[in-house]
């Protein structure tokens, strides 16, 4: 599924690279967005850093109707929302995203004020500071939390 949205947020987190845009565009294009930047990038073969002003790339998510640039904050809520979802959905395992969560999409940096919770929960797990029934209902709830209070 071709959702924007996700797209920016893992090109402002920094997953992508700018070789990767040409492709993007061009499946956007496919997925009747339109606009020149994105004409422009999809036409593109192996672009570097230099090649692509960074005004070109947010008006290129600005055509696919995202605010962009995102702060790497707004990234991480979404990135963190994808993953949250995935918990509730029964296709991932609440210790490994909370895990997840907390060493990669926040770094073991300062996280977002709503992912606290979240973070601190997977440290518990780390330590052992919990029964691991309670904990993984624990994470399930913080989870739902976020999911409700960032949409």
């Amino acid at each position: 599924m071709f959702d924007p949205q996700m797209i920016a947020a893992r090109w402002y987190f920094g997953e992508f690279m700018h070789e990767d845009l040409p492709r993007i565009a061009a499946e956007a294009l496919e997925h009747e967005y339109d606009g020149p930047m994105l004409r422009r990038l999809a036409g593109l073969i192996k672009p570097t850093s230099s090649d692509i002003p960074v005004r070109e790339i947010d008006g290129a998510f600005r055509e696919l109707g995202i605010r962009a640039p995102l702060s790497k904050q707004e990234a991480q809520i979404i990135l963190a929302a994808e993953t949250a979802q995935a918990v509730l959905s029964g296709a991932q395992d609440p210790y490994d995203a909370a895990t997840h969560i907390r060493i990669y999409i926040c770094g073991f940096e300062a996280q977002p004020p709503e992912l606290a919770t979240i973070v601190k929960l997977s440290e518990q797990c780390e330590r052992g500071l919990a029964s691991a029934g309670d904990l993984q209902a624990q994470i399930r709830a913080a989870l739902a939390d976020f999911l409700a209070t960032s949409q």
